[in-house]
Order: structure tokens, then sequence, then C-alpha cells
């Protein structure tokens, strides 16, 4: 083989059954604090993803809760204000003799 006198990026031996893989102790520590801080920092994701989780399902359990008791207040809102409603039209009829309902104002004249 001519010899060449250009850069060259690999020996062109034959790789035999002796082969070791090298490499750098400073290297292997950065790549074991790198993969450490990647594994703490989806641990840490994934643990405020569960809490968040958790959080929005307590959230809509009480919302349900309070639409439950809104619902039944508004209710009682409603009962409340038409037997003050009725209340009010019997103390008028009582009092004041008038007649609330038009369609039964022609039958007193009969």
């Amino acid at each position: 083989m001519a010899e060449n006198n250009g850069a060259r990026s690999y020996k062109g031996e034959v790789i035999g059954d002796s082969m070791a893989i090298t490499i750098n102790f400073k290297w292997l520590l950065q790549i074991l604090a790198g993969t450490a801080l990647l594994v703490y920092t989806f641990w840490q994701y994934e643990g405020r993803i569960q809490e968040l989780e958790r959080n929005m399902t307590i959230a809509l359990e009480d919302i349900a809760i309070f639409e439950e008791e809104r619902a039944i207040q508004e209710a009682k809102h409603i009962e409340q204000l038409e037997a003050q409603m009725q209340e009010q039209n019997v103390w008028i009829e009582q009092e004041l003799g008038i007649n609330l309902n038009p369609f039964s104002w022609g039958k007193g004249k009969k």
C-alpha cells in the first residue's frame, strides 16, 4: 500500500478479538452525572404531573359538590319567593279587597 501523508480518522488495521474500548474517567463521570440529572428531572416532572392530576380530581369533586348545593339552595330560594308572593297576594286580597285575577273579575257581577 502506498503511503499517504494525509490525515486519517482510523487505522486500517484489522480489529481483533482483543479489542478494548477506552473512555476517559472524567467523561465517564460526566456521562453518569448527566444521566442522573436527566433521571432526577424526569422524576420531578412526573411527580408534579401526578400531584396536579390529584389536585384536579379533588377540585372537580369539590365543584360537583358545590354545584349540587347551589342547585338545592336555588330551589329553596325559588320556593321562598313563591311563598312570599302568595302571601302578598293573599294580603292584598284580604286587606284591600282587590281580586288580582283578571279572569275572575266578571264572575261576581252575574
